[in-house]
């Protein structure tokens, strides 16, 4: 069995996915029998993994097609397993680390600094400028929002007690916007006791510094995070 049948039959499968933007019994059942073949060729080439989730995908559809309960639900965690078993694939035959570095992004070198501090805001930011780092200082919570989408930072530095600001929800919406690609959280605070305490079992930062330390230990602290997202035995852990 040669590699140009399991891509005659990928193909297939890809095109059967397409045509399930407009569904009907034909096309699934079209779709489950593409997956069966695919499958069989999957095992043919020793490709244990892709048999597996091809099977699993199958079975998903068919499903579909008889409008079981969660049908849906099942037949979209099949079809992405899928999809990743294949991605992975193709990583695996990636002979040399510079074409295997093609599927890699680049960790932007972002920092978004929220601190309504100006003295203390100006600080990180020239510290971390000085190290190569783009920075983005806000004071509020509609202005980091903002910056979230505008400036996808990778680090987040934030003070915790703001007023008007949330720092729960700045922080999980950072890690909403930033599915996909590495992030940080680095949280700071004046304070200390029971309430603070909480509020970093409540967030769960990467990090937390007090600010009573200096603004040379926050810099440190966020340089070691940055070293340890950007070296390369952080390529075999999942990003967050």
């Amino acid at each position: 069995m040669s590699r140009h049948a399991y891509e005659v039959g990928l193909s297939q499968v890809a095109a059967g996915l397409v045509d399930l933007c407009a569904p009907s019994p034909e096309k699934m059942e079209q779709l489950a029998t593409d997956l069966r073949g695919f499958a069989q060729t999957a095992a043919q080439l020793n490709q244990p993994n892709v048999l597996a989730t091809a099977q699993e995908a199958e079975t998903a559809v068919r499903s579909l097609s008889m409008g079981s309960g969660e049908a849906h639900v099942l037949c979209a965690r099949a079809l992405f397993r899928l999809g990743e078993s294949l991605l992975l694939g193709l990583l695996q035959c990636a002979e040399t680390t510079t074409v295997l570095a093609q599927f890699r992004r680049p960790v932007e070198r972002r920092i978004l600094v929220v601190d309504d501090s100006r003295v203390s805001a100006v600080a990180l930011s020239t510290a971390f400028v000085a190290r190569n780092f783009m920075v983005r200082s806000v004071a509020t919570m509609e202005e980091a929002l903002a910056a979230l989408n505008s400036f996808a930072p990778t680090i987040l530095v934030s003070d915790i007690h703001m007023p008007k600001l949330d720092v729960g929800v700045l922080c999980r919406i950072f890690r909403e916007v930033s599915q996909g690609r590495p992030s940080r959280i680095v949280l700071v605070s004046g304070t200390s006791g029971d309430e603070l305490q909480t509020k970093l079992d409540e967030v769960r930062p990467d990090a937390f510094v007090s600010k009573m330390s200096g603004t040379a230990t926050v810099v440190t602290r966020v340089l070691e995070i940055w070293d340890a997202l950007t070296s390369p035995a952080a390529e075999t852990r999942p990003i967050s």
